[in-house]
């Protein structure tokens, strides 16, 4: 299983959380009419989505949706190749996603550390608390400003230690209460919320989920108080005179269930003396079929990809200087930023179209034989149309592509494609008029490779399975001799091109002509060491 962490991770993880919890916020308006549990159930299991969202996407069978037929119409039957060249690159290298996936990540650390410290704050209150053995085993007196519920697996009711001359009124409601909490399960629900909370910290419906489900467990513990014939009226008195003490205390600690919170109050009043409202609790039957549900919804959603980016085309037609079209050219195009590179050719028309290609910025390159190298930086593609390169060519220099297998002979083939026309010797004969330029058909004489001196694989290459292609630029002389050899890539083995230039210094041209006269030419030569499969 391999994670791609990339900005469309992220924005469409933001699309698919939002699209739970804007689910949630409609079902709890549609449900206003029903019990406090029945909602607090709802954002429970909305957060609960939300933390199986990640997971569900990586493990479920994804589904996008198909391409159009007329994107497959667009492939070109021409032969299309697709190099993908992967190396490592030492030291720290910046990307856009890297930079938002780091903010996410020190926010999410940020968010656990002050859970966690919260946590074993009250474990400390905890321990120190001391048992109080006339209200039963769940029940302690401790240094907490009001009751409050703490614990996981086994969660306890701490009250301050002044409760022991509470009237027995006030502590039999409290207790109620905070009973209520440990029968519910609240504090593992409430654990839940603040962990997606810290998951998807950028999203402000989350906190606002995870507040309404502490909201809604409050008044769940309310209804099951006044459920068993407490008086409302009594109820909201001892409420009152807690949030209260809450206020004299200075603040609460963030971490545990409190029966008191001042921003909780009005809507908990308004609740309890609401007439005819509904207080029953979430039935085991219910819970199971309210998850049963959300499964249908999420399953899939989870396994819906993003669409993709609307794919276009580049097109163009290949002439040479004098207009006329130049078939056979061979193009590249790669996606800038990237090693990922495509080829195709041009038609007998000039013509050729690659694609369908992603939105971005390519490069496009064009070769022929007795053609300089045509290369064109920053072409745009965006919605889905077509980008349009106007090639032409001159003539130029020539490339050489040579294959050097461990367990196979050497192979050799050329492709003519210098940078720029060499202007001929001074004392040389006028170049001919544009009227006299070579047209499609014509011959353009190359320098011919006479002599060709095979590299060798070197052994410890060969022993430890490395591999690459190894790029040079060379000066062809007058005399048809190899000058001034330097090196193109640097991704590659030194040993290899080593073992490049030894062999490329010792070959032999037959001298380039111009008008009759030899001239100096640039030469690319791309050697690819590769071991036999």
């Amino acid at each position: 299983m391999t994670l791609h962490f990339t900005i469309e991770t992220l924005l469409w993880l933001a699309v698919k959380s939002t699209v739970v919890l804007a689910s949630a916020v409609l079902l709890d308006k549609a449900l206003f009419r029903t019990s406090a549990a029945v909602r607090h159930l709802v954002w429970a299991i909305a957060l609960a989505s939300l933390l199986l969202l990640p997971f569900l996407g990586l493990t479920l069978p994804r589904w996008t949706a198909p391409a159009p037929p007329a994107l497959a119409a667009a492939i070109p039957s021409a032969g299309l190749m697709l190099v993908d060249v992967t190396a490592e690159r030492a030291g720290f290298r910046w990307s856009a996603a890297g930079a938002l996936w780091g903010v996410w990540a020190a926010g999410f650390a940020f968010l656990m550390l002050r859970l966690g410290w919260s946590a074993h704050q009250l474990a400390r209150l905890r321990r120190r608390a001391r048992p109080w053995a006339a209200c039963g085993p769940d029940v302690r007196l401790g240094e907490t400003p009001l009751p409050v519920v703490c614990g996981v697996w086994k969660p306890v009711i701490l009250l301050p230690a002044d409760a022991a001359g509470w009237p027995a009124a006030r502590l039999r409601l409290v207790l109620k209460h905070e009973r209520m909490h440990l029968a519910r399960h609240d504090t593992l629900t409430y654990l839940l919320a603040q962990f997606v909370c810290a998951l998807y910290w950028p999203s402000p419906l989350v906190w606002h989920a995870a507040c309404r489900l502490r909201r809604e467990a409050e008044k769940a513990c309310d209804d099951g108080v006044l459920a068993q014939g407490e008086a409302p009226a009594e109820y909201a008195g001892q409420l009152v005179e807690i949030v209260q003490d809450l206020q004299q205390a200075g603040g609460l600690m963030e971490g545990g269930l409190a029966m008191g919170r001042v921003s909780d109050l009005e809507a908990r009043l308004k609740a309890m003396f609401r007439p005819h409202a509904s207080r029953r609790q979430v039935t085991p039957r219910l819970a199971a079929a309210a998850c049963v549900l959300a499964l249908l919804i999420v399953l899939p959603l989870a396994s819906i990809q993003a669409p993709a980016q609307q794919p276009g085309a580049i097109t163009g037609v290949v002439r040479d200087a004098t207009g006329a079209v130049v078939p056979g050219a061979r193009i590249t195009v790669s996606l800038a930023g990237t090693d990922r590179k495509e080829f195709t050719t041009s038609n007998q028309a000039g013509e050729f179209r690659l694609g369908p290609v992603p939105e971005g910025t390519y490069n496009v390159s064009a070769a022929k034989a007795g053609f300089a190298l045509f290369r064109a930086d920053g072409i745009q593609v965006k919605g889905g149309a077509a980008a349009d390169v106007q090639v032409v060519l001159n003539i130029g220099q020539v490339v050489e592509h040579m294959e050097v297998r461990s367990e196979a002979p050497v192979s050799m083939r050329g492709i003519v494609q210098p940078p720029a026309p060499v202007a001929p010797p001074p004392a040389g004969p006028p170049p001919p008029p544009p009227s006299m330029r070579i047209r499609v058909g014509g011959e353009v004489q190359a320098a011919k490779l006479l002599h060709m001196a095979k590299p060798d694989y070197p052994p410890d290459c060969k022993a430890e399975g490395v591999q690459g292609t190894v790029a040079l630029r060379a000066m062809i002389g007058r005399d048809g001799s190899v000058l001034d050899l330097q090196q193109i890539n640097q991704l590659v083995d030194p040993r290899l091109v080593a073992a490049a230039k030894d062999a490329v210094l010792q070959w032999r041209y037959q001298p380039t002509l111009l008008n009759g006269q030899p001239v100096e030419i640039v030469t690319e030569i791309q050697i690819n060491f590769a071991l036999a499969q």
